[in-house]
């Protein structure tokens, strides 16, 4: 038949505005996506359907990084190679590590130039990361579940609080919650205390403020510190769920540390990707007999200063895990092969079904000031350092010209801050 308008039946598409395009494309390349998974994404999250050859233009349009078409120059990537090298004091991170960190910043190698690079910077790297011996195992059943939401665990981690860095009683405990379907890691904190009941459940009013709800079930271990957490979750499992039957689907489960493995299997890869170099950098306060536990102000200085580097590293993990490529399991129950932010936010690529229960932002309000009323504000139990220390150490800092503070530098800027305080 004629077709006198010159148009095809497949109708006018709808773009949307470039600035939003560039970002959805510019994180699928963060989360590692191939052309066909980038296409798939865009009718989700867009309602934009496109061929190969569209995308290929459109990311060239709008400069979208890709290692064929925007590799960096030899010179950036050995820059930014060796950059991530000087962070990792124990040398435990391998290629695949670095490129994902690079990944996330936009800055695109291929991983036998990043192999190549970090050879050349420290050829016994590869040898040290070798695997040694393996410790005894409990043994494990495979893992499932619905899709995202379905069960996220949580618990806290001590390898750099106070009885791990033995510097008096200062301290930076750290507490996550991850999901087990997609292996995300929803929150990380370093917090002053991991161990009270009252701290972690403002935490976890957090969790539920950042998300705007709760999972289908929540996993702990069998701790003190979880019973407010509990209680609030079993609050709003029977208000915002009362259609779920709770002998199929449990608001909560407490369960030996050993066995809550969806959490504790992951913070050996944060003690290796993470925490050592983290504790390294710590300890050169007391191997280098800067902090002294008995001078008064040292421990709120501390607390000052390297809470928010803390958790700014914790933060760019995050990113990291969140982004990387798990490894594929082929007898897994569960996605594998898969990054895990792509997971969360498109389960129904993996044949997941999103279990996430919303809660209204009163109800949320409600519980803040029921938990306040009872063991205090949340001040009282997050904060690391009173008003009138915060404003102290502000005030000192603005006098030495409010240098930016890195993990690299915090040492001298906390005997230069030492100092001044010593001699007001």
């Amino acid at each position: 038949m004629p077709n006198p308008t010159g148009k095809n039946g497949a109708g006018k598409k709808i773009y949307p505005p470039d600035d939003e395009l560039k970002r959805s494309l510019e994180q699928y390349v963060r989360w590692g996506l191939t052309q066909e998974q980038k296409i798939e994404r865009l009718v989700k999250d867009h309602n934009l359907s496109i061929r190969t050859t569209k995308l290929n233009d459109i990311e060239r349009r709008l400069e979208i990084p890709s290692v064929r078409r925007t590799r960096a120059p030899r010179e950036v990537a050995a820059q930014a190679v060796a950059d991530e090298m000087d962070k990792d004091i124990a040398q435990n991170n391998g290629p695949n590590f670095v490129k994902s960190k690079l990944t996330n910043k936009l800055v695109m190698v291929t991983r036998d130039e990043v192999r190549r690079l970090m050879h050349e910077f420290n050829p016994l790297g590869a040898e040290r990361r070798y695997p040694g011996y393996k410790k005894n195992r409990v043994y494990r059943h495979p893992l499932s579940a619905l899709g995202p939401f379905h069960e996220v665990s949580s618990d806290g981690h001590e390898k750099i609080g106070p009885d791990a860095l033995k510097m008096g009683d200062i301290g930076l405990p750290i507490y996550g919650w991850k999901d087990k379907w997609t292996a995300d890691l929803l929150k990380i904190d370093v917090v002053p205390n991991s161990r009270t009941n009252a701290a972690i459940g403002h935490l976890f009013l957090d969790f539920i403020e950042e998300y705007g709800g709760i999972a289908l079930q929540s996993t702990t271990d069998k701790g003190s510190e979880v019973g407010w957490l509990e209680a609030i979750r079993t609050i709003l499992w029977e208000q915002c769920a009362p259609d779920i039957n709770p002998n199929v689907y449990p608001a909560h489960r407490s369960i030996k540390s050993v066995h809550n493995t969806v959490i504790e299997a992951f913070w050996r890869w944060l003690r290796e990707k993470l925490g050592i170099n983290l504790r390294d950098h710590i300890l050169r306060g007391k191997t280098e007999h800067i902090f002294d536990p008995n001078v008064v102000f040292h421990r709120d200085l501390f607390n000052w200063i390297f809470p928010p580097l803390v958790q700014a590293e914790l933060n760019e993990f995050r990113t990291w895990w969140n982004q990387h490529q798990i490894r594929s399991q082929r007898n897994k129950n569960m996605p594998s092969g898969h990054v895990p932010a792509d997971a969360l936010e498109h389960p129904e690529f993996y044949g997941g079904i999103n279990c996430f229960i919303k809660v209204p932002k009163e109800m949320i309000v409600e519980l803040r000031e029921f938990l306040t009323e009872e063991v205090g504000p949340r001040s009282k139990h997050l904060d690391w350092v009173d008003a009138e220390f915060a404003t102290l150490a502000k005030s000192v800092h603005d006098a030495l010209g409010s240098p930016q503070i890195t993990l690299t530098n915090s040492w001298e800027i906390f005997k230069e801050m030492s100092t001044l305080i010593e001699n007001m």
